[in-house]
C-alpha cells in the first residue's frame, strides 16, 4: 500500500506514522457502500471493548470491531432513525466513555428540541442496547463527556431555517446531562443559554463577534434593498429576534479539571465559556480576524486560480478564523484551546453571507445592481479591495465584520473580509489571549509536498449511486436528471436539483479542468468520459484558492512518545499535519502526510471501487493514546466522512520503533491495554508487562 509522507523536522521523536489497517463502512442498513454518501460522518472508539463506531448521514451506526487491529471486521450496523431520530431526524454526533455510546439527533423539525441517547457498547457478540433518552436543545451537533465519564456537554446549534414562510432561528445553547446512575440512568438536563453575555448586537459586535444576519442587516435585506426585499421574509424572524439567535455553538471541549466547557460557535468565530456547577454563560470572546497584509503574521495566501502555488500578501484584506472543532491542550498545568480554522457561512433562502467578489462589487467605486445602496468606508477600501479581487469569484462576507448596517438603509462596506484561517491557531483558556496561530504554514507545506492536492477538492457531490438494477457504484452523472426521482434513492440533494447540477458542471468541466484524456487514461481512472465527472484531486489545483484554502476541520491532541502531539487534516484535499506542541508558544511542524495518495491521478470513483481511496473528508479523529490503542501503541484513527473510512495509524519513531506506555524490556502483549475502567486507563501514566506488557 502507497504512503506518502514528509517529515519536515527532526527535533521531535516522531517522524511519521503507518496505516495499519482501513475499512469501507456501509452507508445503509442493508449494507451499501459508495463514495459521497456520509458513511462517516462522525466516528468513536471504544478501548474497553476494542470497538469503533461510525454515524453515517442515512442514520446508521455501523459497529467495527478491531480485536485484530490489522484486519477490523464490520460486525454489525444499527438503524437509528426510528429509535433516536423520532423517524426523520438526522444523527449529529457519537461518542464514547466508560462503557457508553452517547449520540444525538435532531428532532423531525430541526428547529425543535433534539435528543441525545444513552446506549450500552457493544461488543463482538453483543449489539448496543438503549438505556436512556434526554431531551435536550434544537440541533445537538456535538456530545462530548468529561473526562470521567460523568457529565455530558452537548452544543446545540440552534441552526435557523428558512422556507416559504419566513425565517425560524431558536437560540443556540449548551446543555450539561448529569447526576445519572451508570447501571440506572435517569439523571437531568440543565441548559445553558447564552443570553448573559449576548446582551446587544451592538455589544457583540464591540468585542469582534461575527454577525452573519443582526437585526439591522434583516431589516435592509427585509425592507430597504432594492433586489432582495421582494425575495425575502424576515418579518417574523425581526419580531422574534434576540442577539443570542446569531450565537450557534458546533463543537464542544472541557477544561483539564472538569470545571468549564469551552463552546465554540463557528459562524461567529467566537468562544463561549461555560460554567458547569452553576450551568452559566460567563464569558464570550471573540477570535480576531487573520491578517492577510503585510502588516500581518503570514507569508501570504493562494487567492488565484492559476494551478500554481504563490501566496501574495493582500493590502486590507483579512479573514474570520471560523474554526469548526477545537480541542483542550494542557502543558505545565495550564490550559489551551486549539482551534482548527476551517471557515463557514450562512444561508438563508436568497440571503447567502458569503458572495463572490465580482457579485458584490463591480469597480473600485461602485458595487453591483444587487447591492447598490451599499457604500464604501473610505476610497482607499474600494481600491484595495478591487485590486486584490476584482472580476474574481473570491468569496467575502455581507455579514457584520465586512458591512455596517448600523443605518439599515445604507450599509457600509467596511473591507473585503474572507472566509476561515487557513491554518491552526492555539489560545489561552483563561482569556483567549492568542498564543501560536500556523499562519501560511499549512497552504505553503500543503504545496510544498503534494503541489497536486495544492487547495483542490474531492466533494461529496460527486456520490456513486445506485442504478437501475440497484447495484452500487456507478458515479453520478449530472445529465441523467430522470435519476433523481427514480433511481437515486440515496442521492441526497439539500439545495435542489438546479443547485446541485450547476455546481457539478461548474467543478468538473473536464476541458477546463483537464480531464479530457486519452481513452487509456479513462480506463485507468485518470479522466472520465461523460461530459461531466468528478476529476482525479491533481485535476482541481487551486480549486479552493478562492474560497478557504487548505481549511483544517478536525483537530486533536495528545500524548505520544513522551510529547504532546497535535493531529489536524485538510477537509478538502485530505493533507494530514502533525505538530509537536510541547511548548505551545513555538509548536513544531514534525511531519505531512496525505491520507489519499491514489486521489492524485484516480477520481474517486475509480479509487473507490479499486480500494485505493483513503480518507476524503477527514471530519472525524480520534487521538489513540498507547494504553487506549487497540494495538498498544499511540495513533490516530481518521475518519472520511465523503470516503466512507475508518482509517487506523501508529506513530513512529526515527528508527522505526513506536510509541507504548511498556517500560524499556517490554512490548504490549496480545490483549493490551488491559481490561480496565476507562475512567482507570485515562489517568494511568504507566503500564508495566503484567498489566498487558509482554517481555520483549
Amino acid at each position: 500500500m502507497l504512503l506518502l509522507q514528509h517529515t519536515l523536522s527532526m527535533s521531535g521523536v516522531i517522524t511519521g506514522m503507518d496505516l495499519l489497517s482501513r475499512v469501507y463502512v456501509p452507508f445503509d442498513s442493508t449494507g451499501n457502500k459508495a463514495f459521497g454518501m456520509g458513511a462517516a460522518e462522525k466516528s468513536a472508539y471504544d478501548p474497553m471493548n476494542k470497538i469503533a463506531y461510525a454515524v453515517s448521514e442515512q442514520a446508521v451506526l455501523s459497529v467495527v470491531d478491531y480485536a485484530d487491529p490489522k484486519n477490523p471486521q464490520i460486525l454489525f450496523g444499527i438503524d437509528l432513525t426510528d429509535t433516536v431520530a423520532a423517524g426523520t431526524g438526522s444523527i449529529t454526533d457519537v461518542t464514547v466513555c466508560g462503557g457508553l455510546v452517547a449520540i444525538g439527533a435532531t428532532a423531525k423539525v430541526k428547529t425543535e428540541p433534539g435528543v441525545v441517547t444513552i446506549y450500552s457498547s457493544a461488543n463482538a457478540t453483543t449489539p448496543a442496547t438503549m438505556k436512556q433518552k434526554y431531551v435536550v436543545g434544537p440541533l445537538p451537533d456535538m456530545v462530548a463527556w468529561n473526562h470521567d465519564c460523568t457529565k455530558i456537554a452537548v452544543a446545540n446549534e440552534g441552526e435557523g431555517v428558512y422556507t416559504g414562510d419566513g425565517l425560524v432561528d431558536p437560540v443556540g445553547s449548551v446543555s450539561i446531562i448529569e447526576g445519572f446512575d451508570v447501571g440506572g440512568m435517569d439523571g437531568e438536563v440543565k441548559t445553558v443559554d447564552f443570553a448573559a453575555v449576548a446582551e446587544t448586537d451592538e455589544a457583540l459586535k464591540a468585542k469582534g463577534v461575527h454577525l452573519p444576519l443582526e437585526l439591522k442587516a434583516q431589516e435592509f435585506y427585509d425592507v430597504h434593498s432594492a433586489h432582495f426585499s421582494g425575495l425575502l421574509n424576515f418579518t417574523a424572524s425581526r419580531a422574534a429576534y434576540s442577539p443570542a439567535t446569531q450565537l450557534e455553538p458546533e463543537y464542544l471541549t472541557w477544561s483539564s479539571d472538569g470545571a468549564k466547557v469551552y463552546a465554540n460557535c463557528q459562524e461567529n468565530s467566537a468562544i463561549v465559556t461555560i460554567d458547569v456547577e452553576t450551568h452559566t454563560a460567563t464569558r464570550l470572546d471573540a477570535l480576531p480576524l487573520k491578517d492577510w497584509s503585510e502588516d500581518g503574521t503570514t507569508e501570504g495566501i493562494d487567492t488565484v486560480k492559476d494551478g500554481k502555488c504563490v501566496l501574495e500578501h493582500k493590502p486590507g484584506f483579512k479573514s474570520m478564523r471560523h474554526p469548526d472543532a477545537i480541542a483542550t491542550l494542557t502543558v505545565d498545568g495550564i490550559d489551551y484551546i486549539v482551534t482548527a480554522n476551517e471557515g463557514d457561512d450562512k444561508e438563508y433562502g436568497d440571503y447567502e453571507s458569503k458572495q463572490k467578489f465580482k457579485d458584490v462589487i463591480d469597480t473600485n467605486e461602485t458595487f453591483t445592481n444587487e447591492f447598490q445602496e451599499f457604500s464604501f468606508f473610505a476610497p482607499d477600501v474600494g481600491s484595495d479591495a478591487y485590486a486584490n479581487f476584482g472580476d474574481t469569484k473570491m468569496s467575502i462576507t455581507i455579514g457584520s465584520s465586512g458591512v455596517d448596517y448600523s443605518d439599515p438603509t445604507k450599509p457600509v462596506f467596511k473591507g473585503a473580509v474572507g472566509f476561515g484561517g487557513r491554518g491552526l491557531s492555539i489560545w489561552k483558556a483563561s482569556d483567549m489571549s492568542l498564543v501560536w496561530d500556523s499562519g501560511s504554514m499549512l497552504e505553503k507545506n500543503q504545496c510544498l509536498h503534494y503541489p497536486w492536492s495544492h487547495n483542490s477538492v474531492h466533494d461529496e457531490e460527486f456520490a456513486m449511486i445506485r442504478d437501475s438494477d440497484g447495484n452500487v457504484g456507478t458515479l453520478f452523472d449530472a445529465e441523467k436528471s430522470g435519476q433523481v426521482s427514480t433511481t437515486a434513492p440515496y442521492l441526497v440533494i439539500q439545495d435542489g436539483w438546479t443547485s446541485l447540477q450547476e455546481t457539478i458542471w461548474e467543478i468538473n468541466d473536464k476541458e477546463e479542468d483537464g480531464c479530457d484524456v486519452a481513452d487509456e487514461d479513462v480506463a485507468e481512472g485518470r479522466g472520465c468520459d461523460a461530459t461531466y465527472c468528478a476529476c482525479p484531486l491533481g485535476k482541481t489545483v487551486d480549486e479552493r484558492s478562492l474560497k478557504d484554502g487548505a481549511g483544517p476541520e478536525a483537530v486533536v491532541v495528545g500524548e505520544a512518545c513522551g510529547y504532546q502531539i497535535m493531529v489536524t487534516a485538510t477537509e478538502k484535499q485530505g493533507t494530514a499535519f502533525v505538530f509537536d506542541v510541547s511548548i505551545p508558544a513555538s509548536p513544531d511542524l514534525l511531519f505531512v502526510q496525505h491520507l489519499s495518495p491514489a486521489s492524485e491521478t484516480k477520481n474517486p470513483s475509480v479509487a473507490y471501487d479499486d480500494g485505493t481511496l483513503g480518507e476524503v473528508d477527514p471530519e472525524s479523529m480520534t487521538f489513540l493514546a498507547a494504553a487506549d490503542s487497540p494495538t498498544g501503541y499511540a495513533g490516530v484513527m481518521f475518519a472520511g466522512a465523503w470516503s466512507g473510512t475508518l482509517s487506523l495509524y501508529e506513530f513512529k519513531k526515527a528508527d522505526g520503533s513506536k510509541c507504548s506506555t511498556c517500560p524499556a524490556g517490554c512490548t504490549p502483549g496480545p490483549n493490551y491495554p488491559a481490561t480496565q475502567d476507562r475512567r482507570e486507563l485515562l489517568f494511568a501514566s504507566t503500564v508495566t508487562c503484567p498489566a498487558g506488557c509482554v517481555a520483549a
